[in-house]
C-alpha cells in the first residue's frame, strides 16, 4: 500500500549520531505543550507528546522551550518551558520517559532569548546582536492575522560580548538538564528574528567584532555553544541547529549565505541541521499557505549539498510530496509542526497503508492566534488537541468553564479589522512605555 501511495521513503529509518530513527516524520517545535504557570511540564504536556510518540513519528522537537533566565522574563507568549532551572528537571523526565515508552527520540529545542522579538521586562531594554528592531508589515502576516499598519517592536540595545558569553554559558547549562531529564538531545533554535537567529544575517547583524562580519563570525554564537555541549555531554548527545533557509529580504540572505553559515557551525560538532523559512519582517513564509516553498526553490538542496549531517526540511504536509522531496535529495526527514496537531497518527496512517484517511490541517492557524493571545493551543480540525491530558483521565478544569466562552468571543473580535487597528495601536503604546 505505501508504494500506491509513493511514501516509502518517509518510513525508512535512518540514524543521527548513535540513535537509529525508525522513519524520517518529526515532530517539529512548537510553543503548544501547556505547561503549568512555574514553567514546568503539566499533565497535559505529557499527554500532548505521548500522544504523538504513540501516533508513530520518528523524533520529536520538544518547542517552546527557553534556556535562559533572559529568555523566560522576555517570551512574547505565556506557554513556554523552562529549561533555565533545575527544578523543572524531574517534571521533564515524566515526558521523555512517556516518549521513549514507543520507541520514538525526543529533543528538547533550547532558545537563547527573543531579542528584537521579546517583551520588555520593566525599564531593561531588550537586547540583540545589532540595535534593529522588527517592522512586519501588514502583508506578510499569515493567514487568519488581521494587523491593519503591521507591527513594529520596541529598539532593542546591542548585546555586549560579556552578554554574549553568558547567554552562552546559560544556554550550555541548559542543555546538561536536558540530559539529566533524559532527552536524547538538544536543537539550538537560531530561527526567525529572535536573539540566536539575528546573528546570521547581515540585515540584522552588524558587529565588527567576533561575532560579525564572516559567515564565521556570524556562527560562532551557535557554534561555541555546539562545542561546549559537546565536551560536556559527549560524543552520542544529539546536538542539531535550527535556522532559516532564506530570510527573503532584500538586505539579508538565502540559502548560500546561511548554509555557509551552517557549515562553520557544523565544525563545532553537530548531528542535523533542521530548516525553517522566513523571518518575523516575511512572517508569511513561515507558516505558509501552500505546500513546498524550500523545496520549489530549491533551497533545502543547497544545504543537502553543503552539508554532511542529515537535513530537515519544513512546510511540506502532503506525503507524496514530502517522499518525493527526499527522494530527489532535498532532504533527509519532514518535520511537521502544525499538521502533527491535526493528526498525531499521519505515521501510522502511511505505515498502515491508510493516507487517504488523514486529517489534513486547513491551515487557518487558529493554533497560532490562540498562542499569541495566551489561551490554551487548539486545533480547528482535531477536537482532541490540547485536551489529551483528559482522554487519561483528567476532568475538564473548572476554570475553562469560564474562559472558553471568553475565548470565542475574543477569537471573533480578532477578526474584526477595527478592533485589531484599536488592540495595535494599545499594544504599541504599551510597548513604548515599557521600553523607556
Amino acid at each position: 500500500m505505501t508504494d500506491e501511495f509513493g511514501i516509502s521513503a518517509l518510513l525508512e529509518p535512518m540514524r543521527i549520531n548513535q540513535r537509529n530513527i525508525s522513519n524520517r516524520i518529526v515532530m517539529g517545535p512548537m510553543a503548544a505543550a501547556s505547561p503549568e504557570k512555574d514553567g514546568s511540564p503539566s499533565a497535559q504536556t505529557i499527554a500532548f507528546f505521548e500522544r504523538r510518540a504513540r501516533g508513530g513519528v520518528g523524533m520529536i522537537i520538544v518547542g517552546g522551550t527557553v534556556s535562559t533566565k533572559r529568555a523566560y522574563e522576555e517570551s512574547p507568549v505565556a506557554s513556554v518551558l523552562r529549561m533555565d532551572i533545575d527544578e523543572t528537571i524531574p517534571h521533564f523526565r515524566k515526558v521523555t520517559d512517556a516518549v521513549h515508552a514507543h520507541g520514538v527520540a525526543i529533543i528538547s529545542q533550547l532558545t537563547a532569548g527573543f531579542g528584537r522579538m521579546g517583551k520588555p521586562l520593566g525599564n531593561r531594554q531588550l537586547i540583540s546582536p545589532s540595535p534593529i528592531n522588527v517592522t512586519i508589515p501588514e502583508d506578510q502576516f499569515p493567514k487568519g492575522f488581521i494587523v491593519p499598519g503591521g507591527r513594529s517592536t520596541p529598539m532593542p540595545r546591542e548585546a555586549t560580548i560579556a552578554e554574549i558569553k553568558a547567554i552562552e554559558e546559560e544556554v550550555i547549562e541548559a542543555a546538561m538538564r536536558a540530559r539529566d531529564a533524559g532527552f536524547d538531545g538538544v536543537q539550538v533554535a537560531a530561527q526567525m528574528s529572535y536573539f540566536s537567529a539575528s546573528f546570521l544575517s547581515p540585515h540584522s547583524n552588524w558587529r565588527n567584532d567576533e561575532y560579525g562580519g564572516s559567515a564565521e563570525n556570524r556562527g560562532r554564537f551557535h557554534a561555541n555553544i555546539v562545542r561546549g555541549i559537546r565536551e560536556r555531554a559527549g560524543p552520542n548527545f544529539i546536538i542539531g541547529l535550527l535556522l532559516p533557509a532564506n530570510d527573503y529580504l532584500p538586505d539579508g540572505q538565502g540559502p548560500q549565505g546561511f548554509a555557509q553559515v551552517a557549515q562553520e557551525i557544523e565544525k563545532a560538532g553537530l548531528d542535523f541541521v533542521a530548516l525553517s523559512n522566513g523571518a518575523y519582517e516575511t512572517m508569511k513564509m513561515s507558516a505558509p499557505e501552500t505546500d513546498g516553498a524550500m523545496i520549489n526553490s530549491g533551497d533545502a538542496k543547497v544545504f543537502k549539498k553543503a552539508l554532511k549531517v542529515p537535513v530537515m526540511i519544513q512546510g511540506v504536509h502532503d506525503p507524496v510530496f514530502a517522499e518525493r522531496a527526499i527522494r530527489e535529495g532535498h532532504g533527509d526527514f519532514v518535520m511537521l509542526a502544525r499538521q502533527m496537531l491535526a493528526d498525531p497518527d499521519y505515521a501510522i496512517k502511511l505505515r498502515d497503508g491508510r493516507a487517504a484517511e488523514i486529517v489534513k490541517c486547513d491551515r487557518q492557524n487558529l493554533c497560532m492566534r490562540r498562542m499569541v493571545f495566551g489561551m490554551p493551543v487548539r486545533c480547528g480540525v482535531n477536537p482532541e488537541m490540547g485536551r489529551e491530558s483528559r482522554a487519561n483521565g483528567g476532568g475538564r478544569p473548572i476554570g475553562r468553564l469560564v474562559q472558553a466562552p471568553l475565548e470565542s468571543v475574543v477569537l471573533s473580535l480578532t477578526g474584526s479589522p477595527t478592533v485589531m487597528g484599536l488592540v495595535g495601536k494599545l499594544a504599541t503604546h504599551t510597548q513604548g512605555k515599557r521600553a523607556e
